[in-house]
């Protein structure tokens, strides 16, 4: 078994993976080309050197993805050392690389298969990028769609909600003052194109439409409610795949109804309604 090999599976073991992910792993480990490993785990060329990887490897529908989660994880522990060398502590590491056996989860729960097909986002955590911190995720990276006062260009932080996330006041509030201590000390080293400037959200939990299905007092509305939404799209269909764990739209009397948003997302689209997304600036309070 080659060093490589024994790292990343060590890693596996240490996330956890799901046992029955490991046997297709190792073998998958064994027979990695040459990657450029290095290059994922810094911040200036992850994305490119994931580009690169992706022409060496199988696609993930060729073999469940263990090819490319091999080298998610080999290259995690490229990650792990950029961490030590910049005082990102060992549990920050852990709780960001714990979305490797949630996306594993979420697949299973999706598919019925343990599979990974989420290489292509992974390279963000690889390369320093994103950091779960508490509660949610933080990108770094430029604004793209922007509200009044930042440009396109302008580097911010992206939040990213994880399926296991807390939405309790106390929660969302933790995780955004340890986000702008992380990101004004060790986390600095990270942002090679200036400090961000504002933090940014763009999720279906932001969508209008639920400030009507939901009760004031609910974890959605709570971390919607602590941004101020600049841009609304209805036609935005990601919500089917994280509310109802379909992969796209289908016809509404297809759609589950195990809760209560469900049910009454479901009775909306039924009707002809909309749910969509959208993005929203984070406002003063919480900044």
């Amino acid at each position: 078994m080659s060093e490589i090999t024994t790292r990343l599976l060590a890693l596996a073991e240490e996330l956890p993976l799901p046992p029955e992910v490991l046997p297709p792993l190792a073998a998958a480990a064994e027979t990695l080309p040459d990657l450029p490993l290095a290059a994922l785990a810094a911040p200036d060329t992850a994305g490119a050197a994931w580009t690169q990887t992706m022409a060496l490897l199988p696609g993930w529908e060729a073999d469940g993805g263990m090819s490319q989660l091999a080298a998610v994880l080999a290259a995690a522990c490229e990650t792990r050392d950029a961490c030590r060398r910049n005082g990102v502590s060992g549990e920050i590491f852990l709780a960001t690389m714990g979305c490797i056996p949630r996306f594993l989860r979420e697949t299973r729960e999706l598919t019925g298969r343990w599979a990974f097909d989420r290489g292509f986002w992974t390279w963000r955590q690889t390369g320093c990028l994103l950091f779960r911190l508490g509660t949610l995720e933080f990108e770094y990276a430029a604004a793209g769609a922007a509200p009044a006062g930042l440009s396109p260009e302008d580097m911010v932080l992206h939040v990213h909600i994880p399926s296991d996330a807390t939405l309790t006041r106390e929660a969302l509030d933790g995780s955004y003052a340890q986000a702008r201590r992380f990101f004004a000390g060790e986390g600095a080293a990270f942002c090679k194109n200036g400090p961000p400037r504002a933090v940014l959200c763009g999720s279906w939990l932001l969508a209008p439409a639920l400030d009507e299905l939901l009760p004031e007092e609910s974890g959605i509305r709570r971390f919607a409610g602590d941004y101020r939404r600049f841009l609304v799209r209805e036609d935005n269909t990601e919500f089917y795949r994280w509310l109802f764990r379909k992969p796209g739209p289908v016809p509404a009397e297809e759609l589950p109804e195990d809760t209560g948003l469900q049910r009454a997302a479901k009775k909306r689209l039924a009707a002809g309604g909309r749910i969509g997304m959208a993005r929203g600036l984070l406002r003063e309070r919480e900044r």
